[in-house]
């Protein structure tokens, strides 16, 4: 159609091809094909002349309004790229968005101001298809899937903490098989919550621990390991405000391991035809949490 058109404005074949940038004989191909596909003939040519027929007139008007129609559809989708709008659906889990990420979707929104941002927490598999998701934030190791998963740095490793009465009570361990002497509080919400990963002489090692109390929420394990019910496993930034009213203490950080296999993951659909406010919130996340 827009060859077509191109044709018509430059009243020849020779002109139309050195405009469009492509031989002659493709030009006279691709109006043919046209002329074909719609059944009528558009054009009548002479070594000298070149005039539209009736048929051709009447379409050569509809296809100067589809073509415009099309070019105000491409300055939208321009616009929308340089201007971010329409609506942004992002989950992750509970604890995770208010304590992790809420500078995040804080920044995002102040940065893209006519972004509608829907931020859905919830601690459960969330489908990102069924559900109208556009890109969830997930920790840990990620099942196999089709999804598009993009590693990130993890700010706060996962630490172990005690507060000073049960120390007192019960001795402080000094390497990681301590534990199995020690009453533990575990979070559910892991995949492996009995085995705490540990490196040892620069080996990894999973210790067994045993199970005092147990939770799905690390605020709630905070809580009983600043009661003096046990030694926690935490977020460093679940466990901060009990570390700085000194009700709990961190051990064992010379043993801390980080899971090539986990840390945090930004997972979406597909890479393809990736919206543009999809990849505002990824350059972010890379910005404040890079990968590697």
């Amino acid at each position: 159609m827009r060859v077509f058109a191109q044709v018509v404005e430059a009243k020849s074949f020779r002109a139309a091809a050195r405009l469009l940038g492509m031989p002659k004989s493709t030009v006279s191909f691709r109006v043919a094909q046209l002329e074909d596909q719609l059944g009528e003939r558009l054009l009548e040519r002479t070594t000298r002349s070149l005039r539209l027929t009736d048929a051709g007139a009447a379409y050569h008007q509809r296809a100067l309004d589809a073509l415009e129609a099309l070019q105000d559809a491409e300055r939208i989708l321009s616009d929308q790229k340089s201007q971010l709008s329409g609506r942004l659906r992002v989950t992750a889990t509970v604890e995770g968005g208010q304590f992790l990420l809420a500078p995040l979707f804080t920044e995002y929104a102040r940065r893209y101001p006519s972004v509608e941002l829907d931020v859905f927490l919830a601690d459960r598999h969330v489908d990102l298809i069924e559900e109208g998701v556009d890109l969830a934030i997930r920790g840990g190791v990620l099942p196999d899937s089709t999804f598009v998963a993009r590693r990130l740095s993890v700010p706060h490793a996962l630490r172990v903490y005690a507060s000073p009465g049960y120390l007192k009570a019960r001795g402080t361990p000094r390497k990681p098989r301590d534990l199995a002497e020690h009453d533990c509080l575990v979070m559910t919400g892991q995949s492996q919550p009995t085995l705490w990963p540990f490196s040892v002489a620069r080996k990894p090692v999973s210790i067994a621990v045993k199970v005092r109390a147990q939770a799905n929420s690390f605020v709630v394990i905070r809580e009983l390991a600043s009661a003096g019910l046990g030694v926690a496993r935490l977020p460093e930034k679940i466990a901060q405000p009990a570390v700085e009213a000194g009700t709990l203490r961190p051990l064992l950080d010379s043993f801390i391991h980080d899971s090539k296999g986990g840390g945090l993951h930004a997972v979406y659909p597909s890479a393809r035809h990736l919206s543009p406010k999809v990849r505002a919130l990824l350059d972010l996340l890379e910005e404040l949490f890079p990968s590697r």
